[in-house]
């Protein structure tokens, strides 16, 4: 279909919405029986003379059971989801994880506006199966959640989207909406601007008609932009009709390239009512019809917006994401086959209201007091009968014992209500707490609770992990890339990318490609009775894990037991869990060079780490000669000369950093401190042996004569293996040197070679063709 003509998208989108409708039907009945709707209309209470109609709120109960346990699956953790990235150095890449996992999630965890679009998802989820959430422009990360009835999507498209052609979403935009989309400092140069003023300036009228202005002719047309600006609460009001349109997007390959393309038409009929089997507009309906009558005529056929051939987006998720908690047990699964935890409640619900109603009718009127009366006069004087301490009453009026009146089978009813909330209960265990605690007063052992809770773990898998893995493919992955574009003009994207950059995150890390992300996940995925008997069995078994596994256990069951993610962090930080391998290759090396053993090089390591620590085992070794006088050994100056060098050599490895030059002078001082300790260090053992000297009339003890003399011939051995090893080195070089001026020449004599059959060829060719 072509879809550059308004007419072609108009005709969809309303096929769509009139397909949708009498789904829209169905879940109205659901919403109004979890809003606390009477189970009877008023025509049937009046027709059948009810006097008891009120709704026992069973589906309004666990709904929000469901709600709570979403919301704890969901919002428990300290963070939404975690970050890991596989691009730049191996050693950096748990840094760069952990500082955007923080910085990100920090964001998202004070946005009021996320935390709302998650409990609408949530009540969507429980209500319907399918939570829809948009994003509003391709710059904001936070989505905004929208109702089912403004998602339109073809009949019988798979749950994941692979065969969506289009799908359209309903906006409603006030007029302070729309002047910032089309005002904005960079606007998309695919609205139309001319009909986008016209809207304005019709909302304008219809505004001023609603207040009773009459002096609007007065103000001048320039002056409505600025009137709009600073009148924003009047024009964004209820009564102030809204510009509605269609927000449409399909899928087109036959270009260069595959994406989707977007087109936005005015909705000129909305809000239909059916009446004898016909669509009619009601009031509201019959104003937008008037608005596109009028715009008719100066802007038929043209889009509010359109990206003509270029790509939108090239994902869906980049516009609409979906949460889906599917409970349906046909598949395969599709959109409009979606069975939520309402759908499965609202039968028996509806049954057990009107029930109940019933049943209360029927105690009402065991209650009654019944006279035997024969005539009207008999009949008032029964009610002139006054009941308290003392009274008399005529002997014309007879009783009608219980034995006589009608008796209501109370057995029955019990057991119908007992049933119902059985069926009720049964259909909620996936998402609902079990609040039985053991009113059947008998002690269950340890296996039976186990194996409840494991039945139930079971159930609660069918929504909730569905709903784990739509939010994370989805939803997550959408917002970590928005957080990561570069030019965003998001003010909490912009301030996400420069604390990451504070904290020497590179720029070329920062990037959507480079990262993925995990949805973060509690005990027992939202059921407090589940989460905590898992507590319960790793605190038991706790010391059969590894030391990092006991500190993750602690952290989880101090969280799982408190509620609160900041607590759980704060008791037990997470930070310092385990040493890192650069770390402890530099505490192993530290006994080697304090000895004067020589230690190589590694590559791919943590250099910044490994200084640090070496750092601090020189720093150690000179406080333990300090506190012992300040006179060190031969030996000790040796191991911390050594050191000293060892650490000089990474220095030198992180200096080709440019950014690491404050941490390069940080390093340089703090080692230069303890070398001037090591000159004095050696200065006072100089001292110490002249002075020994003297006292043995010029002659050296016969033990620092050896000692000297080993220290000379070490420092010849070093010096002739350095040599030797210089050597070696100079010779391998020149050894590849002349392997590759020889590799040179023979390719060197082989290109001639065929150059010269190429020349020969050629020549020979040319003959043929002048024979020829």
């Amino acid at each position: 279909m072509n879809w550059d003509h308004s007419d072609y998208v108009d005709s969809v989108c309303t096929q769509l919405r009139q397909s949708d409708y009498y789904r829209g039907q169905n879940r109205a009945l659901i919403d109004q029986l979890a809003n606390g709707a009477q189970p009877f209309s008023p025509e049937e209470a009046d027709e059948n003379g009810i006097e008891v109609n009120y709704n026992d709120l069973s589906l309004t109960r666990s709904a929000h059971d469901g709600r709570s346990q979403l919301a704890n699956a969901f919002m428990k953790p300290g963070n939404y989801f975690k970050c890991t990235t596989d691009m730049g150095p191996g050693h950096r890449r748990a840094d760069y994880g952990a500082i955007v996992t923080r910085e990100m999630n920090r964001i998202m965890k004070r946005s009021l506006s996320y935390f709302e679009c998650y409990r609408s998802k949530f009540a969507l989820d429980i209500l319907h199966g399918i939570g829809p959430s948009v994003w509003q422009n391709p710059d904001k990360w936070c989505p905004k959640s929208v109702g089912i009835d403004d998602v339109l999507i073809p009949g019988g498209t798979t749950l994941d989207m692979d065969d969506l052609p289009f799908y359209a979403i309903r906006h409603s935009w006030t007029a302070p909406q729309l002047i910032r989309k089309i005002r904005a400092p960079k606007v998309d140069p695919g609205w139309n601007i001319d009909l986008a003023e016209a809207c304005l300036e019709w909302v304008d009228k219809e505004t001023q008609y609603l207040m009773g202005s009459t002096y609007q002719d007065m103000w001048s047309p320039e002056k409505l932009a600025e009137r709009m600006k600073s009148d924003g609460a009047p024009y964004a009001s209820d009564q102030v009709p809204t510009i509605d349109v269609f927000d449409f997007h399909f899928w087109h390959d036959d270009g260069k390239v595959a994406g989707w393309r977007r087109r936005i038409i005015l909705d000129a009929w909305s809000d239909p009512t059916m009446a004898a089997g016909q669509v009619t507009q009601s009031r509201r309906s019959a104003v937008n019809g008037f608005r596109g009558r009028q715009f008719s005529k100066d802007f038929q056929g043209q889009f509010l917006y359109t990206s003509e051939d270029k790509v939108y987006s090239s994902k869906r998720e980049e516009v609409i994401a979906f949460q889906f908690a599917d409970l349906s047990a046909v598949g395969p699964f599709k959109y409009h086959s979606v069975r939520s935890l309402g759908f499965l409640l609202y039968s028996v619900c509806h049954i057990q209201n009107r029930l109940r109603c019933k049943f209360t009718e029927a105690v009402f009127e065991a209650l009654m007091m019944y006279f035997r009366v024969k005539t009207a006069e008999d009949m008032q004087r029964a009610l002139k009968v006054k009941m308290w301490n003392r009274g008399f009453i005529d002997e014309t009026l007879e009783f009608i014992p219980a034995k006589d009146r009608f008796q209501v089978n109370s057995g029955l009813v019990e057991l119908g209500l007992k049933e119902n909330q059985q069926l009720i209960s049964d259909s909620a265990a996936s998402y609902t707490q079990n609040n039985n605690f053991s009113r059947d007063r008998t002690e269950k052992t340890k296996f039976q609770v186990m194996a409840e809770v494991n039945a139930a773990q079971s159930l609660v898998s069918a929504g909730l992990q569905q709903a784990y893995l739509y939010q994370e493919m989805g939803e997550d992955r959408e917002i970590m890339r928005r957080f990561m574009r570069k030019n965003s003009t998001d003010p909490e994207v912009m301030e996400f990318r420069a604390n990451c950059l504070r904290q020497r995150v590179p720029e070329r890390v920062l990037i959507p490609e480079a990262w993925d992300c995990k949805h973060e996940r509690v005990l027992g995925t939202g059921n407090k009775t589940q989460e905590m008997t898992i507590a319960q069995f790793l605190m038991e078994n706790m010391v059969k894990f590894d030391p990092e596994s006991q500190r993750q256990i602690l952290h989880d069951v101090t969280v799982s037991v408190s509620d609160n993610a900041a607590l759980g962090d704060e008791l037990v930080p997470m930070k310092a869990m385990h040493v890192s391998d650069s770390k402890h290759d530099a505490q192993l090396a530290i006994p080697a060079l304090l000895q004067g053993f020589p230690v190589d090089i590694k590559t791919g390591m943590n250099h910044q780490e490994y200084v640090q620590e070496i750092l601090k085992g020189m720093a150690m070794q000179v406080k333990k000669i300090n506190d012992r006088g300040g006179v060190a050994t031969q030996q000790e100056i040796e191991g911390l000369v050594n050191a000293g060098h060892h650490v000089e050599e990474h220095i030198k490895i992180i200096a080709q950093d440019e950014k690491e030059k404050p941490l390069v002078k940080q390093f340089g001082d703090v080692l230069g401190n303890i070398m001037n300790q090591v000159k004095a260090f050696a200065q006072r053992l100089h001292q110490q042996r002249q002075q020994a000297q003297q006292n043995g009339n010029g002659k050296m003890d016969p033990k620092d004569l050896a000692k000297v003399q080993a220290m000379q011939l070490q420092a010849q051995t070093k010096a002739k293996l350095a040599q030797q090893s210089h050597a070696e080195r100079t010779a391998q070089k020149r050894i590849s040197f002349q392997q590759k001026l020889a590799q040179d020449a023979q390719k060197h004599q082989a290109d001639i070679a065929a150059t010269d059959l190429a020349t020969a060829s050629e020549i020979q060719r040319n003959r043929l063709k002048s024979m020829e």
